[in-house]
């Protein structure tokens, strides 16, 4: 649950994505500026290698994201 506005405003853009079956990039890019925290980042990529692995053919975009996302985790680890 969430306890602060930018936790609760990160819930509610990664719920519309999880539910849209093509979500859009400016909506992936609010999501990226909301994170605040490590969990949050990891719960985005797990999203992102979820709507990656539901479509048959996907989305080169979402690829791009989550490659761009786990090499930032990598630079801060």
């Amino acid at each position: 649950m969430a306890t602060t506005s930018q936790e609760r405003l990160f819930e509610v853009l990664m719920e519309r994505v999880r539910t849209d079956r093509y979500p859009s990039h400016q909506l992936l890019n609010r999501i990226e500026a909301t994170m605040w925290t490590s969990e949050q980042m990891v719960e985005y990529v797990d999203m992102l290698v979820e709507k990656i692995d539901e479509a048959w053919y996907p989305s080169l975009q979402l690829i791009d994201r989550a490659h761009r996302m786990l090499a930032v985790a990598a630079r801060v680890a």
